[in-house]
């Protein structure tokens, strides 16, 4: 009989674990947005925390919402809940299925599995491989219980949370066993990659460049200086919304919110010059257009950013698509970044009024309130890594709230 959930988070990796776990599997999302309940992701309906609680129904809830995992658990917890789960990232890539899981990891002739604890995905591959090997022993464990481990069994992790309780509280209860992170197995040796992409490397050696985001501080007169001047520049998400006020246009376009990426679609497609949009599991048709590379995205534990130096192997995310377009330009051999219309000013959501440079009318998109001191925390973090490389990371930008980056007058710039 299929096991039946809850998730909580009505986000983009909401779509991956919907394709991992099964559409039917789902009961329903939970969301504390409340221009999100009442609608449906894929069919399925988005319902509030109270409507879930007063149902009273006891299925596992998986928390899909990622960058926000702990503080929905926080949320759980609070309301007595504890029967949850945190979902790994998989919107940018993950397994098919458990024995999908089974076989790439070689687990199928194995003796004996440990996991840490039962949870939707260990009870899938165990469900699964004891129709494979039915002699396989499958044990769980926690800091009580690990003295009946074999000494050379691998221990299976699902999450960070799995890998962070072997590491620091069975280390060295456990000398001799091997741990299997299921998640960096995935990203590295079956995560997407793009070959298409090292024809980039460096080809922008030592020049500089602008990340022009879509602020309400952006000027028109300021694309027409960088316009006049031929400096090198990205644009992202809705920037082709300036065409119409400016000779400008962006020598390169990135693009990495799905909701974004599947609206525009054909607006995207149509779109002149190189872009650069992210890669999503099972969910957006293949990109078979020269001009558009396709690269991997690569999550990161909140508040403890990370940034690639090497697009190929991927890009970190940073709540925010400048943060992506900044690794871009590092692989592309950029030695100066000045970003533009990079407001990021806090509790805005992203389809509010005055959230951009532009207004979108009769639009039913609703992106949530936007982390942007998470996003900012990432853009500080950039910068000073860059910085350590020689590397200089400023900000351009008119007003906004960006002061994590140093600032300079965009009109000293020529």
């Amino acid at each position: 009989m299929m096991e039946k959930y809850f998730l909580f988070g009505a986000g983009i990796n909401c779509y991956g674990v919907i394709h991992f776990f099964r559409k039917e599997s789902i009961i329903a999302i939970i969301d504390s947005d409340i221009r999100k309940q009442g609608t449906d992701v894929e069919g399925i309906p988005v319902i509030s925390l109270d409507e879930y609680i007063k149902s009273n129904h006891k299925e596992q809830i998986i928390i899909s919402g990622f960058i926000e995992g702990d503080s929905i658990a926080e949320c759980l917890r609070k309301n007595n809940i504890s029967n949850y789960y945190k979902s790994p990232y998989m919107q940018n890539g993950f397994y098919s299925d458990s024995k999908d899981i089974i076989y790439k990891l070689n687990l199928q002739n194995s003796d004996e599995i440990v996991f840490c604890n039962p949870n939707p995905i260990s009870r899938l591959i165990e469900r699964d491989i004891k129709k494979i090997n039915k002699k396989v022993d499958i044990k769980y464990i926690d800091d009580c219980n690990c003295g009946k481990v074999s000494e050379n069994a691998p221990i299976v992790v699902t999450n960070s949370d799995e890998k962070l309780f072997v590491e620091k509280h069975l280390g060295k209860m456990l000398k001799n066993q091997m741990i299997i992170d299921i998640n960096e197995e995935y990203r590295k040796n079956y995560g997407f990659k793009n070959e298409k992409i090292k024809k980039i490397k460096n080809i922008h050696k030592n020049r500089r460049c602008f990340i022009i985001g879509n602020g309400p501080s952006l000027r028109y007169q300021d694309l027409e200086q960088l316009y006049a001047h031929k400096e090198i520049c990205f644009g992202v998400n809705r920037i082709y919304l300036a065409y119409q006020h400016t000779n400008w246009r962006p020598d390169y376009y990135v693009a990495v919110d799905y909701m974004v990426i599947q609206n525009d679609l054909e607006k995207i497609r149509e779109m002149e010059g190189t872009k650069f949009i992210r890669h999503f599991y099972k969910s957006l048709p293949q990109w078979d257009d020269e001009e558009i590379y396709e690269f991997r995205g690569i999550d990161y534990k909140a508040a403890n950013p990370q940034i690639s130096f090497d697009m190929y192997q991927g890009i970190y995310m940073g709540n925010t698509v400048v943060f992506d377009a900044i690794q871009i330009a590092l692989y592309m051999g950029f030695q100066e970044i000045y970003l533009l219309g990079v407001d990021m000013s806090s509790g805005i959501r992203c389809e509010d009024k005055e959230s951009h440079f532009y207004e979108l009318t009769g639009r039913k998109e609703v992106f949530g309130t936007s982390n942007t001191s998470e996003a900012r925390n990432c853009l500080k973090y950039a910068a000073e890594e860059m910085e350590k490389k020689g590397i200089k990371l400023r900000n351009a930008t008119r007003g906004g709230e960006l002061n994590e980056v140093l600032r300079v007058d965009f009109d000293s710039l020529f």
